[in-house]
């Protein structure tokens, strides 16, 4: 229904301008106040101090913005691009200075994650700031991870590796980059994650109930910001 509302407004919109009722020019000024009021979304309903990061960058790009166009303000976007340096970094430093406390015990065998001295236990974790990765997981115990990609492409392939438990949290976030995930055919994939100006797609086919009766789980949360992310088993 969104993309017929959308649409039918643009349409409206220009039908209007075209018989002088409405004049475009001047409304597509205010445009910035749309990262302004998905900022203060993501501000306001994100669980994840991630989410919220994005959500005050986006916030106070549009306020330049909107700033700019109403007059207030004299800049270009010569001056401004290094914002998207501060929020890849702000982004990053977040990830970088929290930890997660984990009743899982340590396994030397397992790869992709470990604990330190003090027990802390780390998802393997990477981003990507303009450039792409490519990870695979093969015969490696996989119990959840974090991916980040700003101005550039991730893409992991699961299909090699077993899940650890029932279910596990694959957490990406995309923003003006994209990221594909390939899983292993019998994984059941549950999307939790939030598309901004962006898609989140799960292109898997769910696994045969009389194959596999009781299939792990793999949930994927994070959020695709002006970017695309995109899970298949095939």
């Amino acid at each position: 229904m969104i993309p017929a509302i959308v649409l039918i407004a643009v349409g409206a919109i220009f039908f209007l301008n075209n018989l002088n009722i409405l004049p475009v020019r001047e409304i597509l000024r205010y445009w910035p106040g749309i990262l302004v009021a998905v900022g203060i979304m993501l501000l306001v309903d994100s669980a994840e101090s991630c989410g919220k990061t994005i959500g005050g960058v986006l916030a106070g790009v549009g306020a330049l913005l909107l700033a700019r166009n109403l007059g207030f303000l004299v800049i270009t976007w010569n001056q401004v691009w290094p914002l998207a340096l501060i929020g890849a970094g702000l982004l990053m430093l977040l990830d970088r200075t929290r930890w997660n406390m984990s009743g899982v015990q340590f396994n030397p065998g397992r790869q992709g994650h470990r604990r330190d001295f003090f027990g802390f236990h780390w998802h393997p974790k990477e981003s990507t700031v303009f450039g792409s990765a490519t990870r695979s997981f093969y015969g490696q115990e996989f119990d959840g991870g974090r991916y980040e990609t700003v101005f550039g492409g991730i893409e992991i392939d699961l299909r090699g590796s077993h899940m650890t438990g029932d279910q596990a949290v694959l957490k990406i976030d995309a923003v003006l980059g994209g990221a594909e995930v390939k899983v292993p055919e019998d994984w059941l994939v549950v999307i939790k994650a939030t598309a901004v100006f962006g898609g989140v797609i799960n292109s898997t086919k769910a696994p045969d109930p009389v194959l596999v009766p009781h299939p792990k789980r793999l949930i994927v949360k994070g959020s695709a910001v002006f970017g695309g992310v995109e899970i298949k088993n095939r």
